[in-house]
């Protein structure tokens, strides 16, 4: 393998059509196929699926394209940092944060910093907590927002914020909702809940909070999607516990928010990087900003 048959066949795991992946590459499709053929047969091993209309990765696929994410991205960073030996702050930045946490901190902070450092340019990706750490881990990307607790002996943080959990209801049309709520009253409703995630614990605390007031409620979903949990407080299927930032992510006249007093939900955010990685000078300096 080399990397330019890994940067192939990922862009081809991520489009989902080898057409796609083609364009994208600048290149004709034919020896795109042809390349993965190649590594195929180099690996003794299908990749991918090709029996429908989109493609799909195979177990195997799955785990090279984990492996070509780590390896892509450690030889990105480290010709970044070579070239800045010579060349000073540009190249790409990669970070990462959960929705709504990020929008609340991120574009800000790119502005200033571009408007300091045009040369730099950024890859910005989203997803939850553990996801976050995982492209930490993996190097694809160098500095990321959290929800703590994380492992301190591994990460690096700058604190961000404390912010409450809130309790996130469908409006009636032409009936006042209070603005506060207890835990019995809201578990009269089914609830929908953030998703378990390996590490993090803020689903434990609210399942703490639950046992104790005391109270059993019916749970109707668990998801790391927020949004997807909105959606269905929308449609009148439950009520949803969720941080603050996150419940301003569906502005919607369907919704309404309320503080739940009988306890103490609040999740801290910080800005984390691996202990002991050499920052690149633009990551440095993007610290610097928070």
């Amino acid at each position: 393998m080399d990397i330019r048959q890994l940067k192939y066949f990922m862009a081809i795991a991520e489009e989902g059509q080898i057409s796609r992946a083609a364009k994208r590459l600048h290149m004709a499709q034919p020896p795109l196929s042809l390349q993965l053929k190649i590594l195929e047969e180099k690996l003794g091993v299908q990749l991918i699926e090709r029996n429908t209309k989109s493609l799909c990765l195979t177990e195997a696929g799955h785990a090279l394209y984990q492996r070509a994410e780590q390896i892509v991205g450690l030889v990105d960073t480290t010709t970044k940092e070579i070239r800045e030996f010579d060349q000073g702050l540009r190249g790409t930045l990669a970070i990462g944060s959960p929705p709504g946490i990020g929008h609340l901190y991120m574009p800000s902070r790119i502005a200033d910093f571009h408007a300091h450092y045009p040369d730099v340019n950024f890859q910005w990706r989203e997803g939850n907590t553990y996801r976050v750490l995982e492209l930490l881990n993996s190097r694809v990307i160098e500095v990321g927002i959290v929800r703590l607790p994380i492992d301190s002996n591994t990460y690096e943080l700058k604190p961000l914020l404390k912010e409450p959990w809130v309790a996130v209801v469908r409006a009636s049309e032409g009936q006042l909702k209070p603005p506060t709520i207890t835990l019995p009253e809201l578990a009269r409703e089914p609830l929908l809940l953030m998703q378990r995630q390996q590490g993090i614990f803020c689903h434990d605390m609210v399942w703490d909070a639950l046992r104790a007031a005391k109270v059993e409620p019916t749970v109707f979903c668990e998801s790391d999607n927020v949004m997807a949990l909105l959606t269905l407080v929308e449609l009148g299927l439950g009520a949803a516990i969720i941080p603050r930032s996150a419940a301003a992510l569906k502005p919607s006249t369907a919704l309404h928010m309320m503080e739940i007093t009988d306890c103490k939900l609040e999740s801290a955010v910080a800005i984390t990087w691996l202990k002991g990685q050499r920052l690149s000078a633009a990551a440095k300096q993007f610290l610097e900003m928070f």
